[in-house]
């Protein structure tokens, strides 16, 4: 028997299973290669946007989706645009879609082509977008998410419209990328929220440290005028100092969270003029020097700075040296020492050293004694007191001199020093020579309308005017102050901002523009921003209670003397 014609030849395919060999036909094989490289061909033509028409046959049967009329500019715009473009049908198979689109959703594009998209979308969402088929022409938008290929969800805008194809359901849709706006909003709500977030803390604050502030106020004066009665025994003097100095030193409390606020909202400000630091250094220590003698404590004093005149700011300065000398006060026992000493390790710098023979610290924690509520652990601060404050702000207000704070400890219980280095500057040309303070005189007597609405603190305000020899009337309202103004002449108005029926910056506004007054503004609201708004209604000077009555006699005192000029 002949052996086939070579056509006629069965080929073994290799596609069996195990020890079985399936045999086909060349001529088969040959028709099989061509169906598969019209398919191949097919699929190119589509990417390449080379045929007219697409067939997909399902089980309803056959459908052909027309591609006429799409050119090619057209589709090098499609190419090429930053949103994804997708044609879908009514089913969701993708018949067409961009590069774009397959990068967002992390496909290659011969493998988005012939899937389904509802599978990359919520079922809500597909279902709105393919009800564009059922409307007028009326496009469909709305934001959704695309499932992408790693599971992450893409934010996404659609907007669909219906292709106006004859005998053909299709939707193409325009899909833009809304990661990026999404990232922006999200940033742009944190900003807010934390705006938001820091404008409630500063007005908690202020507000917390005027209702601190309301009752001290009428305390300290109190004490202040019952100091000035030398009828009293020494005991009682002693006494009253100690009262006066815990006041004062909440108030300082009260300031030191203030400060912090100013400081991190960059509204620190610095009223500079010629200075010897030596002078200032003297009068934190004068400050001090009672709390030194109630703990036995010894300070030796080396001030052999050959240079310590400088430019800054007298009162932050103070602020600094009465901080680092009170903390090595407080850390160190009773009976302990102190030794404060100033020099000049080079021209144009002085260095004020504090040490003391206290409770020291930890040399790793040397750093940390800088961070703002920082105490080395909760047992210092049940036994110490205080906020962790002091040490923060005279690290900012050093800076802003232009020098440097830092401490230094062998160890626990081996005692703390610390070192301040401030350049010795001169004044630029261009500063304008500092304001004089007003000095203290005798005033004449004033009329003078007291408004306060803390009955305590009118009451001794009342007291401490009329001791001075002035005639006032009191008024707890706004209300009553006008009623007074219009009864009666005054020289004076000193009044609280925050009265219980107006504002008295408000009233200052009105007393102001009516009669002329001059004012003198008393508040618990010390912050930069309250002292400017008191100065626009009226008000010449601003008082921060709870305040020294000294201070007062002195804006007072001013006060007359503008009158006299008249």
């Amino acid at each position: 028997m002949s052996p086939a014609p070579e056509e006629l030849r069965d080929i073994p395919t290799g596609e069996a299973t195990p020890g079985q060999d399936v045999l086909i036909n060349r001529r088969e094989l040959a028709a099989l290669r061509l169906r598969l490289s019209e398919a191949e061909e097919a699929l190119k033509a589509i990417h390449n946007a080379e045929v007219d028409a697409v067939v997909v046959k399902g089980s309803q049967g056959s459908s052909i989706y027309s591609l006429t009329g799409v050119n090619h500019p057209y589709r090098i715009y499609v190419e090429q645009m930053q949103e994804g473009a997708v044609t879908v049908t009514g089913e969701g198979l993708i018949l067409f879609c961009n590069q774009r689109f397959a990068e967002m959703i992390g496909v290659p594009l011969d493998h988005v082509i012939g899937s389904l998209l509802p599978s990359r979308l919520e079922e809500k969402c597909w279902l709105d977008l393919a009800s564009v088929l059922h409307t007028d022409h009326v496009p469909v938008k709305r934001e959704g998410f695309l499932s992408r290929s790693d599971g992450e969800e893409l934010p996404v805008h659609f907007a669909a419209s219906r292709l106006p194809l004859r005998d053909q359901r299709v939707i193409c849709l325009v899909v833009t990328d809304l990661s990026e706006q999404k990232t922006g909003d999200a940033l742009r709500m944190a900003k807010e929220v934390a705006e938001r977030a820091s404008a409630a803390k500063d007005g908690f604050l202020a507000t917390l440290s005027h209702e601190l502030r309301t009752p001290l106020n009428p305390a300290l004066l109190g004490i202040a005028t019952l100091q000035q009665d030398h009828a009293l025994s020494p005991e009682v003097h002693s006494t009253l100092a100690m009262i006066r100095r815990n006041i004062e030193l909440e108030t300082r409390l009260i300031d030191d969270m203030l400060d912090l606020t100013r400081i991190a909202n960059g509204k620190l400000e610095l009223h500079e003029a010629p200075v010897d630091v030596r002078t200032i250094l003297e009068g934190a220590i004068a400050i001090c020097r009672s709390h030194i003698e109630d703990k036995g404590q010894s300070l030796y004093l080396d001030l052999d700075a050959a240079e310590s005149h400088s430019f800054g700011d007298e009162v932050r300065l103070q602020q600094v040296f009465w901080n680092v000398l009170r903390n090595a006060i407080k850390f160190t026992p009773d009976e302990g020492t102190i030794h404060l000493t100033t020099s000049n390790p080079r021209d144009h710098l002085i260095r004020i050293t504090i040490a003391d023979t206290g409770i020291g610290f930890e040399p790793s924690q040397a750093a940390r004694l800088f961070h703002a509520f920082e105490q080395m652990d909760r047992n210092m601060t049940r036994r110490f007191g205080g906020l962790g404050l002091g040490l923060s702000i005279s690290r900012s207000l050093i800076i802003a001199h232009g020098g440097r704070i830092w401490g230094e400890s062998l160890g626990p219980d081996q005692g703390a020093t610390f070192h301040i280095d401030l350049p010795l500057r001169a004044p630029s040309v261009s500063t304008p020579p500092p304001m004089p303070a007003p000095a203290v005189s005798s005033s004449h007597d004033l009329r003078i309308l007291l408004v306060e609405d803390h009955e305590d603190t009118r009451n001794i305000f009342y007291l401490i005017l009329e001791q001075k020899g002035h005639h006032v009337l009191a008024a707890g309202t706004a209300h009553d102050a006008l009623r007074l103004a219009q009864e009666h002449s005054f020289d004076l108005v000193i009044s609280d901002l925050g009265l219980p029926d107006q504002s008295g910056m408000e009233l200052m506004r009105q007393l102001h523009g009516t009669y002329g007054l001059p004012g003198i503004a008393v508040s618990g609201y010390g912050m930069e921003e309250d002292v400017a708004r008191s100065r626009e209604s009226g008000f010449r000077y601003h008082l921060t209670k709870p305040f020294d009555p000294a201070r007062l006699d002195d804006l007072i005192a001013a006060v007359s003397r503008d009158l006299h000029r008249r």
